[in-house]
């Protein structure tokens, strides 16, 4: 089962020039060029994958679709570990590979219910900084919008994804630039404040 495991700390939105100002980040290579990323998040009528704390959407970036879900998750001070399921999209939702049977038979049974209920749009700036020897930690720069229902809220975000090491080397990083920066541990998901913009379902 893939595990994503990262540490999301929210900033004002006026800091973004000192953020990419700060040494650290400078400094660290870009992991390719910054870009949009289009977000449509599905669920049913009733929520019944928000009820089961599951998350599925397909993200567009450039040519590229991708279908993702993720799984239920706690998060503590920013942190948080899940799983993460992630494939090409092929015009269909595709389960086949998601190795949670729970997930997956749930997944399978609302197919046909699926519908769109709200977005993200955001553009992504990632670089890649290593610690030390054995560890790896993509620094990833989001600032966009959350929309549903015709309601918005702003994305203004920086999320540390462990790529390889321990997750002491994620809160290393985090209190290195939370020193200098106007960072706040985030502990909820985008996914998270798209539900929290909809409407009351009774």
């Amino acid at each position: 089962m893939p595990l994503e495991i990262e540490l999301k700390l929210a900033f004002p939105e006026e800091a973004l020039p000192l953020i990419l100002r700060h040494p650290l980040i400078a400094a660290a290579p870009r992991v390719g060029e910054p870009g949009v990323l289009d977000n449509t998040y599905f669920d049913t009528p009733a929520l019944a994958l928000k009820a089961n704390r599951i998350a599925l959407r397909l993200r567009k970036q450039g040519t590229e679709t991708l279908q993702t879900v993720k799984s239920a998750a706690e998060s503590l001070g920013g942190l948080t570990q899940r799983a993460e399921w992630e494939q090409p999209w092929r015009g269909q939702f595709d389960f086949s590979a998601i190795d949670d049977p729970k997930a997956a038979a749930l997944l399978e049974r609302l197919r046909d219910d699926l519908v769109p209920v709200f977005n993200t749009h955001f553009n992504r700036d990632i670089r890649r900084f290593q610690p030390r020897e054995g560890a790896c930690i993509l620094i990833m720069i989001d600032t966009g919008v959350v929309t549903a229902d015709a309601r918005t809220a702003v994305i203004s975000e920086v999320e540390l994804e462990l790529a390889a090491g321990e997750t002491t080397d994620l809160h290393r990083l985090a209190d290195t630039l939370q020193k200098d920066l106007p960072l706040v541990p985030e502990d909820v998901s985008k996914a998270e404040r798209g539900y929290g913009l909809l409407p009351l379902r009774r």
